[in-house]
């Protein structure tokens, strides 16, 4: 080697070495940063919250909001995993800290929005991934009832249109959420993942919910409760007390709670490893204790329907037969059990002793009734936001304005018409024959698993949209449109499963 080439070789390699060092000084240098500037602003925003508590607490919420919307931005998953923790605790935060005053509808939104639009930053090929989704039978029924309500503008019917702005950009949050998560969830793991985070956060709301049973409502929940007489009186029922956890109110509590009785119970069951199935049992006593000290009826209906479609479609596995007779076994002794949320005078006894002799239920389908003409003479509806308190904010003349519609299909009808009611019928029978095709096409035991388990969760929603307004809130829909964006994904991998060739 000539002698001036041998230099070169040593100058790279000695700059090498330097680069070398210079990153390592640099990665150093990054990790310090990392901890001196949170450090840093928790001691800046410490003395202000000290010396001036608005200015502090501002500047900590900034700090906070900027670091937790440039995550959303840089990592999908991680955004989703916000959005989920923000609609399960930030009710709590709300009555604890900003006295219910925060507008927590629109900062999840903005989550939404701000994750989304990270899709747009990364150049991901988000206009394939939504004519993939579109192109889905219930993609493409998601979007014809989203053009409908649009088109709800139009109807002559509703007095104002201020009703209209909310829901639209209900729609389109709800919209890109669903997207969102259906991109996420081209990877088996992330779905994975989202299932182990989500088992975590209900067990946590289910804690929250029994300390609240076992020790009684805080101070704080306490003052928070008088002031609505309303919230109050809807709270202290029959002796009782409805707890809400950290959810805005009891009904959100009851909704959640047995959609994951229903949905970790059917992974438990199927699941093979013993120290995980045990996991999933233990979270689903808790949760559904917590169902239980929500003193909501419908919950109690909705997470036995669930198990039943979900014992109907498994029941070819023994394993899943020796459940079901468990479970059965389970409901005829309730009554004797001597806990307080299943004793002989719990809603959940009274519930399956015969819930249509209860006088709320007897009142509710007596107005409903009263209100069926009305519904029949106009096929497009009021118009959005005109019945129950909406409706006498944005209407307060319409002739729907206050009516109690106590159910989501009858909100439906009577907002929508039942041209739009149809509309969401034939989707909701989709979502359901989309699961049950999936589960029966599926090669995989871990994609019959999901098939099962999201497909019995989403059927407790069609089943407490009946009684109550069970989809739609900020609690529920970051359950709803994921399982939905699940079982489209996995409908995928079975279909590319079976046209790959098999290697004999």
């Amino acid at each position: 080697m000539p002698f001036t080439d041998e230099i070169k070789v040593k100058d790279h390699r000695y700059s090498n070495v330097q680069d070398k060092k210079k990153f390592s000084a640099g990665n150093n240098f990054s990790k310090w940063l990392i901890i001196l500037l949170p450090l840093s602003f928790a001691l800046i925003s410490g003395f202000l919250m000290a010396e001036h508590l608005p200015l502090g607490f501002g500047l900590l919420a900034l700090i906070i909001g900027v670091a937790v919307i440039t995550l959303c931005i840089l990592n999908a998953e991680i955004g989703l995993y916000i959005i989920l923790l923000y609609s399960f605790f930030i009710s709590f935060f709300n009555r604890l800290v900003f006295e219910n005053i925060l507008p927590i509808g629109v900062f999840s939104d903005i989550l939404v929005g701000v994750t989304f639009f990270g899709f747009i930053i990364r150049r991901e090929k988000i206009g394939i991934e939504t004519k993939r989704l579109v192109s889905t039978r219930v993609g493409s029924l998601l979007v014809a009832i989203y053009v409908y309500t649009f088109f709800e503008i139009f109807n002559f019917a509703g007095l104002s249109i201020t009703g209209f702005i909310p829901v639209v950009r209900k729609i389109l949050s709800v919209f890109l959420l669903l997207l969102i998560c259906y991109i996420i969830f081209s990877d088996k793991r992330k779905i994975e993942r989202f299932v182990n985070i989500l088992f975590i956060s209900c067990v946590l709301v289910a804690l929250y919910a029994c300390i609240q049973e076992w020790h009684g409502f805080f101070n704080f929940e306490l003052d928070w409760l008088r002031m609505d007489p309303r919230r109050f009186r809807m709270t202290f029922v029959n002796g009782g007390a409805r707890r809400m956890s950290v959810f805005p109110d009891a009904l959100s509590l009851s909704i959640v709670m047995s959609i994951g009785v229903v949905f970790y119970a059917a992974l438990a069951m199927m699941e093979e490893k013993l120290v995980k199935r045990i996991t999933f049992f233990s979270g689903v006593a808790l949760m559904l204790a917590a169902m239980s000290y929500s003193l909501i009826r419908t919950a109690n209906v909705m997470f036995v329907a669930g198990l039943v479609l979900f014992f109907l479609m498994a029941i070819n596995q023994k394993r899943i037969r020796i459940f079901a007779v468990i479970g059965l076994a389970i409901l005829l002794v309730l009554p004797f059990l001597p806990f307080g949320g299943f004793n002989q005078d719990s809603q959940f006894v009274q519930t399956l002793r015969g819930g249509t002799k209860d006088p709320s239920y007897l009142v509710r389908e007596k107005n409903r009734k009263s209100i069926q003409p009305y519904i029949y003479v106009h096929p497009f509806g009021g118009g959005l936001s005109t019945t129950g308190d909406e409706g006498l904010t944005y209407h307060p003349n319409h002739p729907l304005a206050g009516f109690p519609p106590d159910s989501g299909y009858l909100k439906k009808a009577l907002e929508l018409g039942w041209i739009g009611f149809i509309i969401f019928l034939v989707l909701y029978f989709s979502v359901i024959k989309t699961g049950i095709s999936g589960y029966f096409s599926a090669k995989g035991s871990r994609e019959k698993t999901l098939f099962a388990a999201c497909t019995a969760a989403l059927f407790c929603f069609y089943v407490g949209d009946f009684a109550q307004v069970a989809i739609g809130q900020i609690t529920d829909v970051v359950i709803y449109y994921p399982l939905i964006s699940i079982i489209l994904r996995l409908t995928e991998f079975t279909q590319i499963s079976q046209t790959q060739p098999q290697i004999v």
